[in-house]
This record gives C-alpha cells, sequence and structure tokens, in this order.
C-alpha cells in the first residue's frame, strides 16, 4: 500500500491502477500479461500524481484489478466481476481451473483487506483535514463486452456521485456522496480545462468532454470512504469519482491491444489538467474548509 503525506485537504484513492499478480495464483491464470495490461487503469497513478502530490493521503494497490478488485464489496463473492473476479471485462475466463472458497478468502485477506485498512487509517487520522475524497480512475474508450455499455462510446470524463445526470439523488437510491450543486459546478470546471483535448484515434462523432453518473455512477470504495467521512467530519466532505478515458492517452483498446509504454507528452498534459481542476475545486469548497489542519 502506498501513502503519501502532503498539503491540501483531500484524500485520493486509486485501487485500480496495479499490475502485479499474486504469486499464489501466477500458475493457474488462463490469461496473460497483454490481458492483465488491458484490465488495468493504465498509468492512472501517473496521471494522479500531481493531486496524490497536493493531497493529505493517497492510498493505491499494486495488485491487478483483474484478480483482486478493491472497488467491490467483499461479500460479493459470487459475482464473477465481484471482488475476487471469474472473468475479464470482455468475458474470458480468469483461471483455468476455479478457486476455492478457501482460496478466495486467503486473496482477501492478503492483498483485498491491506488497501481497506490503509485507507480507513487514513481517514481516522486525518479527522477534519479531509474535504474532497477523490475516487480516481481511467476508463476504456469504449464499453467492454460484458459491461452495462458494451462498445458504446464513452466521455472524456465522467464524474460520478451515485446519483443521476444532474447529481441529484436518484428515485430508487437516495445516497449521493457529493452536493449536487458542487458536482456540476466541478462537471463544468472540468469541461471548460480538458475541452480542447481529443482521443488519439478518434470516433467518427465526437464523445461529449464531460458526463455526470454515466457510464460509472460510483464504487464500493467511493460509497464506503464517504460514509466514513461523513461519520467522523464536523464538515461537509464532497466525494467524487473521477474516471479518465484511456482513448486520450492509450487509444481503443481491446483484450489483446500490444503492451506499450506510457504515452508520456498526453500523461504530462492531462496530469497538468487534473491538478488544476483539483486545486479549483479546493477554493469552492465553504469558506474556512480549504486550510489543511
Amino acid at each position: 500500500m502506498a501513502l503519501s503525506i502532503a498539503k491540501l485537504p483531500i484524500l485520493a484513492s486509486v485501487p485500480h491502477g496495479g499490475l502485479s499478480i499474486p504469486p499464489e495464483v501466477a500458475d493457474r491464470l488462463a490469461i496473460n500479461a497483454t490481458h492483465i495490461y488491458n484490465e488495468c487503469d493504465l498509468w492512472v497513478d501517473q496521471l494522479f500524481e500531481g493531486v496524490a502530490a497536493q493531497a493529505q493521503a493517497s492510498v493505491s494497490t499494486p495488485i491487478a484489478r483483474v484478480l483482486v478488485d478493491v472497488n467491490r464489496a467483499p461479500d460479493d463473492m459470487q459475482n464473477p466481476d465481484g471482488a475476487i473476479k471469474t472473468t475479464t471485462s470482455y468475458g474470458h475466463p480468469i483461471y483455468r481451473t476455479p478457486l476455492s472458497l478457501s482460496e478466495r478468502r486467503h486473496l482477501l485477506f492478503k492483498y483485498y483487506w491491506p488497501f481497506h485498512h490503509a485507507l480507513r487509517a487514513a481517514i481516522a487520522s486525518l479527522g477534519d483535514r479531509t474535504r474532497l475524497l477523490l475516487d480516481c480512475h481511467n476508463m476504456a474508450q469504449h464499453g467492454p463486452t460484458t459491461y452495462a455499455d458494451p462498445g458504446a462510446q464513452r466521455p472524456l470524463i465522467c464524474l460520478a456521485n451515485f446519483g443521476d445526470a444532474r447529481g441529484e439523488p436518484r428515485p430508487d437510491s437516495p445516497l449521493i456522496t457529493c452536493d449536487p450543486a458542487f458536482l456540476r459546478v466541478a462537471a463544468a470546471h472540468a469541461a471548460e480545462i480538458f475541452g480542447d483535448l481529443s482521443l488519439l484515434d478518434p470516433d467518427s462523432t465526437p464523445p461529449p468532454v464531460v458526463a455526470v453518473n454515466a457510464p460509472f455512477a460510483g464504487g464500493y470504495v467511493l460509497s464506503d470512504a464517504a460514509s466514513r467521512l461523513a461519520n467522523q467530519s464536523l464538515y461537509p466532505v464532497q466525494g467524487i469519482m473521477v474516471e479518465i478515458n484511456r482513448g486520450l492517452f492509450v487509444g481503443r483498446q481491446t483484450p489483446d491491444t500490444p503492451i506499450a509504454p506510457p504515452n508520456a507528452a498526453r500523461i504530462e498534459q492531462l496530469r497538468e489538467r487534473l491538478a488544476a481542476w483539483v486545486t479549483r475545486l479546493v477554493t469552492l469548497l465553504p469558506s474556512g474548509e480549504t486550510e489543511a489542519q
């Protein structure tokens, strides 16, 4: 687990950037390094490096999400896309022979819980120094085949708080992790800051620059951390999941897209914009909440 201490009232989580394989299952895999590469939030640590450097704390894991996904509920053990996955986002079996329940529990104990223990420890130690929770991700240019949006074009940026397209609570769920008005202003600033960028391999129709709660509305890390922060903080904490389109710096992907080094120039462009966007968000917090204690 990586934990860094810095200056702004931000707590950052980076749950999907790892490429490491637990040695306990290395000889059981039906997928290869290329599949793991295309399942990862590629270079997300580099994208959000400036954000992490400004944050009070940043928590990440080196383990590949296709094997152990810390952004899923720990008791979701039967779901092929759960905490211990059995198929990739493109429907490929992950293991040549199924893992036993004890093996899955071992993976949870050794590789899932350390991330959450580190995140919860950061929440407890920071107290009221956290005003903005950022759950940092990136996403494929088009929806993978097993997702709810297979083949669909995705925006350049997705911001999520579990609400609807305006950040308001949905009729079927009252949970939101960020004030709707704050999220809409955050989206407007993102549209301004990222609006000049284009995909490396553009679609025939340009995608939206920013979408709210689409294609993703939030995950386990955001909901769990936001609820813990709300229970301990004297001030409102704005919790936002941020998804960056990998078409901006990787290109279109399939399960077999060859492994390639990071596109340093594009990543630097995005890193600078993300840091500028976060700095703006901090200035939008209510008066008296932007000071790190």
